[in-house]
C-alpha cells in the first residue's frame, strides 16, 4: 500500500490532513507552495498531530515502530510511536521550522506495520487571503 494523503481543510488559518501508510515511506505530506493562498514568504507550523503507529510482529514479539516527521531534508522534529496526540497539552508548543517555508516530510523505517496521523499546520505568516 502506498501512502495516502487526503486534504480535509485547507482554509485562511489552517490545513488538516489524514495520512495513513505502511514501512519504508519517504514521502513530503505537506508542500507549501501548493497550499491555497501561498506566496513565496509562505511559513506553516505543526500545530496538532494524532497518531497510531502499529507495530509489526516477529516470531510473537511485537517491534519497535517508529515515524518521524521533519522539515524539508532537515532533522526529526517529532517521533511517533503507539497511539497518542501532540499540541494539545499545555507544555506542547507549536513546532515552526528553523529556515524555510516549512514543507514536511514523513518517514519510517521497517519495523511497523502501518500508521495513520491526523496532521493540523497553521498557516503563519505570507498568505494572501482566499
Amino acid at each position: 500500500m502506498a501512502l495516502t494523503n487526503t486534504g480535509l481543510v485547507d482554509d485562511n488559518f489552517k490545513v488538516i490532513k489524514v495520512i495513513t501508510g505502511k514501512k519504508n515511506e519517504d514521502e513530503m505530506i505537506v508542500e507549501v507552495e501548493k497550499l491555497n493562498g501561498s506566496t513565496n514568504e509562505s511559513k506553516i507550523s505543526v500545530a496538532n498531530v494524532y497518531y497510531e503507529v502499529v507495530n509489526e510482529k516477529v516470531n510473537n514479539v511485537e517491534q519497535d515502530g517508529k515515524v518521524t516527521l521533519q522539515f524539508d531534508d532537515s532533522d526529526p522534529f517529532l517521533t511517533l510511536q503507539g497511539k497518542d496526540n501532540y499540541g494539545l497539552k499545555p507544555t506542547e508548543a507549536k513546532i515552526k521550522p528553523e529556515s524555510g517555508s516549512g514543507n514536511i516530510k514523513v518517514k519510517t523505517g521497517t519495523k511497523l506495520k502501518n500508521f495513520s496521523l491526523i496532521l493540523e499546520c497553521h498557516k503563519e505568516s505570507g498568505f494572501t487571503t482566499i
